[in-house]
Formats: structure tokens, sequence, C-alpha cells
């Protein structure tokens, strides 16, 4: 863990223990525990975001009538702009 030994962890809580205290001990390793907890919760609940907005993107790629299809084959846009020209009604009738 992070590179400390059982020896050094010990020395730590001792000191810990000499500093603050039998008391505060109990008291600040619940206000930690707590943290952690909302640290983890948010870390979970940013995941969730992530992921769902990555389905709807790609649900909407999916969707989107801009998309190309890789199996659809491509046609001269020059031509059927042409065709929708022809279709219109002529004024000089």
């Amino acid at each position: 863990m992070f590179g400390i030994g059982t020896s050094e962890i010990l020395i730590i809580l001792l000191i810990a223990l000499l500093v603050l205290g039998p008391k505060e001990i109990p008291k600040i390793a619940k206000t930690l525990g707590r943290g952690m907890r909302e640290l983890e919760r948010a870390k979970n609940e940013l995941r969730q975001s992530i992921e769902f907005e990555e389905e709807q993107d790609e649900t909407s790629a999916k969707s989107s009538p801009d998309a190309e299809d890789p199996n659809e084959e491509k046609t001269d846009s020059r031509e059927d702009d042409l065709k929708d020209i022809n279709d219109l009604p002529s004024k000089h009738v």
C-alpha cells in the first residue's frame, strides 16, 4: 500500500494516537470514511454520466439522416439536383 510497510504504518498510528488522543482518532476516521464514500459516489456518478452521454451520441449518430451508410452506393448529387429541377413546373407554359 503506497510503498509503506507494516512497521511504518504502526509508527504513524502510534504518533497519531499520541498527538490526537484516543477520543479524536475515531472521529477523524469516521470523517475520512465519509469523505472517501462521497468521493467514490461522485466518481461513479461521473462515470455513469459519461457512459450515458456516449450512448446518446452513438444512438443519435445511428439514427441521424446525415449519417452515411457504408453499404449504400454513392450517387452523383448533381444528377439528383437536375432531376429535381426538371420536376418543377415551368413558368412559361
